[in-house]
């Protein structure tokens, strides 16, 4: 009975950080592509179906705009200049306030 008592909660917590890190993974896409390679940058994407997508990405100081498939990756336009300004790095937000500015939004 002990074991019981003592693991339910252990296994409530570890459910919880589970599922924290999902929402902030879902709600903060920024997190997904820190990894990324400074070379190739995206500037901003945008779904068109469930499976396809359109994506304007800078590669070597050209911006590329490219159709996503689940087939294929196609090159629609091809820009010389740079389509979008870039803008200064963001500071790195901490995982703390990222959660926090979660807790304190309120349902609509």
């Amino acid at each position: 009975m002990n074991f019981i008592q003592i693991m339910m909660p252990l296994l409530m917590v570890i459910a919880l950080i589970f599922m924290i890190a999902w929402l902030v993974k879902r709600f903060n896409p920024k997190l997904s592509t820190m990894g990324m390679s400074k070379e190739i940058e995206i500037l901003s994407s945008t779904q068109l179906s469930t499976q396809s997508k359109l994506s304007l990405i800078r590669v070597g100081g050209k911006d590329l705009l490219i159709g996503i498939t689940p087939q294929s990756i196609s090159l629609l336009k091809e820009y010389d200049e740079p389509v979008v300004k870039e803008q200064p790095e963001k500071e790195q937000v901490a995982l703390a306030d990222q959660f926090r500015s979660l807790l304190k939004k309120k349902p609509e």
